[in-house]
């Protein structure tokens, strides 16, 4: 089986809780006025977001896309991530929720798959939403998402970065570089990034023209029938020669405003990452990683860009391969 790819919130969570779930905020807007979706659950009688466990070998993005399709019939993207939820279940088990923000741009009216989990889910505004939520709690990711509503950042898009899987040792390698192999690790590490990277609704592909990068996006891009677009500027031999083209191919990224994916090498993760904390708030920026090697091969970290004329960066998440920590 291949590894799956896991966070840092979302290991703490497995170190700490005894039952993850995932879930997502589905919004919409309607006439100027932000409007959110229930569904009611008749087992309980309540009415809340649509969440559900994770199954296994699954992380906790691609629960909370598969139990919205599920929940309500709607296929989404996530969006912004919203705070977590954590309680108690049973006599003696705790429950973790990861929840993100999922905007629903079709007009098609929700459609639970299975009535006897979901009876009912229905569309309302915000403020009718807050009172009709059963459990007081659920009130925080809402009021994180009329926040971030109000000061235009629910609709930041994802600039995913990847660091590719686990190559060839260098020593051992007398080729040449740019041919330099994953090794059957980074292999699984590819296959295993292709269901997450599938979590986010990415527009572009993007990736060194190395072998190993290339490699490391190819299982995704063949999954979704997208195409790699490769680029100089993000192999290690450009960058070393002149970062510059490496922080102009980037923030041409930025510019774009388009969500987009893109693999690179250990080497060149300095200039990347200095290149996301110049747009990032400055505590915000101190969350990026700062030490070599910064991140694990096949580790990803996904940086949420609030749209309009100056990219800004309104948060982060990292992942990585469950053979890193297990």
């Amino acid at each position: 089986m291949s590894p799956s790819p896991v966070s840092n919130a979302e290991e703490s969570a497995r170190l700490q809780a005894d039952v993850l779930a995932g879930g997502a905020v589905c919004w919409r807007e309607v006439g100027g006025q932000l409007e959110v979706l229930l569904v009611h659950r008749p087992r309980y009688n309540d009415w809340s977001w649509p969440k559900g466990k994770v199954d296994k070998g699954e992380t906790l993005p691609e629960c909370a896309v598969r139990e919205v399709l599920e929940e309500t019939g709607y296929q989404v993207g996530l969006g912004l991530p919203l705070p977590s939820a954590r309680y108690p279940v049973g006599r003696s088990l705790t429950k973790h929720v990861s929840y993100w923000s999922a905007e629903v741009r079709r007009d098609q009216e929700p459609r639970p798959e299975n009535p006897a989990e979901i009876d009912h889910a229905e569309w309302f505004p915000a403020d009718r939403a807050r009172a009709r939520l059963t459990r007081f709690s659920d009130r925080h990711q809402l009021d994180r998402l009329e926040l971030a509503w109000h000061n235009g950042s629910l609709r930041a898009w994802p600039l995913i970065i990847v660091r590719h899987g686990k190559a060839f040792p260098r020593a051992k390698w007398h080729e040449t570089e740019h041919v330099r192999p994953l090794l059957a690790l980074g292999t699984r590490q590819s296959m295993a990034l292709t269901g997450l990277l599938a979590a986010w609704d990415l527009k572009r592909v993007i990736s060194s023209p190395w072998k190993r990068c290339v490699a490391t996006l190819k299982p995704f891009a063949v999954a979704t029938g997208k195409s790699i677009k490769t680029n100089g500027a993000f192999s290690e031999k450009a960058n070393a020669a002149d970062p510059r083209k490496t922080v102009k191919a980037l923030e041409k990224i930025l510019a774009k405003g388009k969500s987009t994916v893109v693999c690179t090498h250990r080497p060149v993760l300095p200039t990347v990452l200095e290149t996301l904390s110049a747009n990032a708030p400055e505590g915000l920026a101190a969350r990026l990683p700062h030490r070599d090697p910064y991140m694990n091969p096949g580790e990803i970290l996904v940086a949420y860009i609030r749209p309009g004329p100056v990219p800004r960066i309104v948060e982060f998440e990292r992942y990585r391969p469950i053979d890193s920590w297990e």
